[in-house]
């Protein structure tokens, strides 16, 4: 019999086998986060798997995660862990959680980073900035999951060089709204009107010290740290941030430069040092440190 001629399979018979196997799929993700299984297995597993709620694991600790439906990096997460999903920063970004009293999470998106950071320093302050509100909804919704609300601050701002009111694009891929009106690097989407505030602002509102901060914020880390000169000059946080092609990657070099960091970019191999921010093909994550001092971590 050929191909052509083989009957198709109900809709019925597909959902009562979805149903049957529905048990198995906290095991799987199990598994495959701890390299038991492939993830190539997902070519045969319910795509739908990904997208309901699911254990994150990790070294000695683990965390919730509530995806919504426009969250793409829910389904590197279910069938890879953290194997695969920014590989390289993330083990650096985990780090330097470990050793942070407060955490400030730019550009949280739906709180992945949020959540981990929770995760793997339960004495932590976190501070979680998303300028998107139905972003920041499902980022809400993770922190209130997983129970962190007395640890985590939300705020449904932008950061940038000013305090204020702005156009924002929020773009159709969630992961990419930016401050380009236009939409970064061509994106599609619609422009929305959002309060921005400035690092500094923010640190002396809140009356916190952040020792660590992760800046991803399309095509923005300058309009950032322009707005956080006192920050970086008597705080002094250490800093990971992306910088991408077409990015204003000379006056963040500038600003990192003048308040006295040095410049390494996150590879495969760790962090390399760097004169200044360049763009690469295949890296995009920088981690930033101030120069040492008796009162900064080594």
């Amino acid at each position: 019999m050929s191909r052509s001629n083989v009957p198709a399979v109900p809709q019925w018979v597909k959902d009562w086998a979805v149903e049957r196997l529905h048990p198995l799929r906290q095991p799987v993700t199990w598994a495959c986060q701890h390299r038991l299984l492939s993830s190539r297995i997902r070519k045969v597993l319910p795509w739908r798997w990904a997208i309901e709620p699911f254990t994150i694991y990790g070294n000695g600790w683990k965390a919730q995660w509530f995806p919504p439906d426009f969250d793409d990096i829910t389904h590197q997460i279910f069938w890879s862990g953290l194997h695969d999903y920014e590989k390289e920063t993330i083990p650096i970004i985990l780090d330097e959680v470990r050793g942070a009293r407060c955490f400030m999470d730019i550009g949280a998106n739906c709180g992945i980073y949020t959540v981990l950071a929770a995760a793997v320093n339960p004495n932590a302050r976190i501070v979680a900035v998303e300028p998107v509100p139905k972003i920041c909804a499902a980022l809400t919704n993770n922190v209130i999951q997983n129970r962190l609300n007395s640890r985590v601050t939300i705020l449904n701002i932008a950061i940038g060089g000013f305090d204020g009111v702005v156009d924002f694009h929020e773009a159709d891929d969630a992961r990419m709204g930016s401050l380009a009106v236009q939409g970064y690097q061509g994106q599609a989407g619609r422009v929305i009107r959002v309060e921005c505030r400035t690092l500094d602002s923010i640190v002396a509102e809140l009356n916190i010290e952040p020792n660590f901060i992760k800046i991803d914020v399309e095509g923005f880390s300058d309009a950032v740290l322009s707005g956080a000169s006192r920050l970086l000059d008597e705080v002094r946080p250490r800093i990971v941030l992306e910088a991408n092609p077409g990015d204003s990657c000379l006056r963040i070099t500038e600003i990192l430069s003048d308040h006295r960091y040095a410049m390494h970019l996150i590879t495969d191999g760790g962090p390399e040092s760097r004169e200044q921010i360049i763009p690469s093909a295949k890296y995009r994550n920088w981690l930033c440190l101030p120069s040492a001092s008796g009162s900064e971590r080594a």
